[in-house]
């Protein structure tokens, strides 16, 4: 069959697909206030396929190898005639409209393919990452959590991934697995109708579980196409603009800014697995530089490596000139990160104005703020204790910490501070964002009484705490994560950044939290370090260190400080730290490393003088484990 008459099928399917020509400079006529005011150029992401596979041959995906495989090229008119196929194959399986589809697979063709065959069905794609590494074995329980709460049936994934799922299917509703390299694809039939509306599923998105177990979020075609357009016009897209990518495919900046943002603005893609840039993260700046990368996005800790893990004489030849804008967004904007990759990278061509924190949630759909694009990044230096008791006032040195700027809001949404009765705030003043606009999910897949929790009246409560300056949002933290001790609140992040520092503390590798102790009748302040130092005395001295830092520039003085080794904390799947399941392991005295395969290691404890006491008048060891009750 060939393209134009399977092009004709498709197009007939959808009476209102868009007539008007490309129109990448939009953003230039006017910022939409509203949801109404905004106008997408494509009523679902299958017309922007749809609509991209209709340029030249050659504008597509570039697949960077993993390992010595070889560079993949897919034009996005390959990408549109293979996910034809895919769900030709998927249907042959008995997916059917509203079915949902686990993908376990890693980056690649076969994911992107898959992923848009099972959309064609009118199925819901539930993408989830695939368990590696430290974290295996709570992986799975993930797996099987998703799985069962999704009702997925079928499973797709491949022969090496099967081998470590191998208990899914007996834990879960999961009657089948489908491995796609062993899949042979459904030839074109010439009979293809696909009939997809903007308010129909698109896929579920579980959350990371950074704050509790896993929720989907449920998008539609609406909310990916309504949020794509605001990013497109926040950032000023361009013909001339090309993406550079390699967050996970699985999680919200990877799935919806590095895959779908391109193919619905129709630029070309360079795209790599995240663990080609975990294992060298070389890479990523490589690619900019010999593809002539304009945008790209990293969580903050994927900048800080840039600059810790690529030695200097590597870093010859580079030229970052053509870079545009770099998101940093999915995790808390560390304005020091930010500091240390600029002063390293200008050398090399990479712009101050390039770097681009950004703000948003899963629930969102993606983003919430952005800056302007060409301004450098702003931040303040403002007062720990006002900022955490509610104000955000001027101050430096002890005591003080810097906040970046996010931007303001998308063209087409609302954003704004409010407290607790949903009233709005003054300038300065700390609270709860909300958002409202047609990029808000749904709700939680299966779950009303979690969406009512965030869902008020149209409006999304974030759980997130901020305030406004001068228009410029300024992210705080997590509502769940402020810590309540002796009269103060403290943010769990601040303590945390401040630990990171010491040296041999390992960096993203730092977990605080508080407690209340019913003996004392008192919170206390936990953190758990994680430190590949063996050694005993240099464990205690960094230990006094962190107590001695933290004492200084927190004017907090730490309860209970946990030195241990590298895993054990909890993470999500995005790598972002699990402060209440670590809480909980706390308390259950189950605070252990993370398993590899079968092997279970233990941990070591290195206790301040007041935590020591503490725990051995609860009856806990150092070795971490309770004594029995007398």
């Amino acid at each position: 069959m060939d393209r134009k008459t399977y092009n004709r099928a498709f197009r007939s399917s959808f009476p209102e697909v868009e007539q008007s020509s490309f129109r990448t400079n939009s953003w230039r006529y006017g910022r939409p206030e509203v949801a109404t005011e905004l106008k997408p150029l494509h009523p679902t992401l299958l017309h922007a396929l749809y609509s991209a596979a209709e340029l030249e041959e050659t504008l597509g995906i570039t697949l960077l190898p993993e390992r010595n495989e070889g560079i993949k090229k897919l034009s996005y008119r390959e990408l549109y005639g293979e996910a034809i196929a895919c769900a030709n194959t998927l249907k042959k399986y008995g997916v059917k409209r509203g079915d949902r589809v686990l993908m376990i697979l890693p980056t690649g063709m076969e994911f992107i393919t898959y992923f848009f065959g099972i959309q064609l069905l009118g199925a819901i794609s539930v993408p989830v990452y695939p368990p590696v590494g430290l974290r295996i074995k709570a992986g799975i329980e993930r797996l099987v959590h998703v799985a069962n709460h999704s009702g997925s049936k079928i499973c797709i994934t491949n022969t090496l991934i099967k081998q470590i799922i191998g208990e899914l299917g007996p834990r879960s509703g999961v009657k089948d697995l489908l491995l796609v390299d062993k899949l042979v694809k459904e030839p074109l039939t010439g009979d293809e109708t696909w009939n997809l509306a903007p308010e129909d599923p698109f896929f579920v998105q579980y959350t990371s579980g950074s704050t509790g177990a896993p929720k989907g979020v449920l998008l539609n075609h609406k909310n990916l196409v309504s949020n794509i357009q605001s990013v497109g016009q926040a950032c000023h897209i361009s013909r001339k603009d090309v993406g550079v990518g390699w967050c996970p495919l699985y999680h919200d900046m990877g799935l919806i800014g590095s895959l779908l943002f391109p193919i619905y603005w129709r630029i070309p893609l360079v795209l790599m697995s995240p663990m080609t840039f975990l294992r060298k993260p070389l890479t990523w700046l490589k690619a900019i530089s010999d593809y002539r990368g304009t945008l790209t996005a990293s969580p903050n800790f994927g900048y800080g490596m840039a600059v810790s893990r690529i030695k200097e004489k590597d870093r010859k030849g580079l030229d970052l000139s053509s870079m545009r804008l770099a998101l940093n967004g999915a995790e808390p904007v560390n304005y020091r990160t930010v500091r240390d990759f600029l002063e390293t990278y200008e050398q090399y061509g990479f712009k101050k104005t390039a770097i681009f924190p950004v703000y948003g949630l899963a629930e969102s759909t993606l983003a919430v703020t952005f800056p302007t694009p060409g301004s450098e990044v702003r931040y303040e230096v403002v007062d720990r204790q006002e900022l955490a008791n509610g104000r955000a006032v001027l101050s430096t040195g002890a005591g003080s910490t810097a906040v970046v700027s996010c931007g303001t809001k998308l063209p087409g949404h609302e954003v704004f501070v409010v407290d607790e009765e949903g009233e709005p705030l003054g300038e300065r003043e700390v609270g709860h964002i909300v958002t409202r606009g047609d990029s808000v999910m749904e709700g939680y897949f299966q779950d009303p009484e979690a969406t009512s929790a965030v869902l008020q009246g149209g409006w999304l409560w974030t759980g997130d705490l901020g305030y406004f300056s001068d228009e410029q949002i300024y992210i705080t933290g997590r509502a769940k994560d402020l810590i309540i001790v002796r009269g103060k609140n403290i943010y769990a992040e601040d303590i945390e950044r401040v630990v990171e520092r010491i040296e041999g503390v390992r960096p993203s590798g730092v977990v605080a939290f508080g407690i209340y102790d019913d003996e004392q009748q008192k919170e206390l302040v936990v953190v758990i370090s994680e430190t590949k130092v063996q050694d005993a005395e240099e464990r205690k001295q960094i230990a006094q260190n962190v107590n001695d830092k933290v004492a200084e520039l927190c004017d907090l003085i730490i309860d209970e400080f946990v030195l241990a080794d590298p895993g054990t904390i909890p993470k999500t799947s995005s790598g972002k730290r699990q402060r209440s399941l670590c809480r909980e392991q706390y308390l259950k005295g189950e605070l252990k490393k993370a398993e590899l395969g079968k092997l279970q290691l233990g941990m070591v404890f290195v206790r301040s003088k007041a935590g020591l006491a503490i725990m051995k008048a609860k009856g806990i060891f150092p070795s971490g484990k309770r004594s029995a009750p007398k």
